[in-house]
């Protein structure tokens, strides 16, 4: 079986996982899990439409996910898509809040809470971001980032945990 795909999956990366590794044989019965999760990364982070969040922005929001989480190499991996120049780069920082830019603040609020406390999400956070400007196109595309990389960081948690194990 081809193993290409091992070194060309971020969540394989992430977790430090090798072509040859001891458990690179059992992740390989479930390459199209990895493919799959590889071509929704790829949709997520840097789409070909990126409407009103554009894939800086996207990257330092995943940066900051990460931060969020604890998981410090795939948050270094989103930083490294963020121009050394860029503006968004302060996104990372997670006592940034956005200082007086309303959108900015609304979308690292909700970023924030979804991704530490999903559970107390509410319909007044969505009208926060509708009422920031956030078009409801950009509110799906932020939750489809929010929720893929929540789940990215948690594979790559459960795969690391595994190799370390195995």
């Amino acid at each position: 079986m081809d193993n290409n795909w091992i070194s060309q999956s971020v969540i394989l990366s992430a977790a430090n996982i090798k072509v040859h590794s001891g458990i690179s044989a059992s992740i390989s019965l479930r390459s199209d899990l990895l493919r799959l999760s590889q071509q929704a990364h790829n949709a997520c982070v840097n789409p070909e439409d990126a409407g009103g969040l554009s894939h800086t922005e996207r990257a330092a929001i995943s940066s900051r996910m990460c931060t969020l989480n604890d998981e410090i190499q795939l948050g270094n991996y989103y930083a490294d898509l963020i121009p050394d120049s860029a503006e968004e780069k302060k996104i990372i920082d997670t006592n940034y809040r956005g200082h007086g830019h309303h959108r900015l603040e609304a979308v690292l609020r909700h970023v924030d809470l979804v991704t530490t406390s999903p559970k107390d999400a509410s319909a007044a956070d969505i009208r926060a971001l509708e009422e920031s400007g956030i078009s409801t196109e950009d509110m799906v595309r932020l939750s489809e980032l929010i929720a893929f990389v929540n789940y990215e960081i948690r594979v790559v948690k459960g795969i690391r945990l595994m190799d370390n194990v195995l």
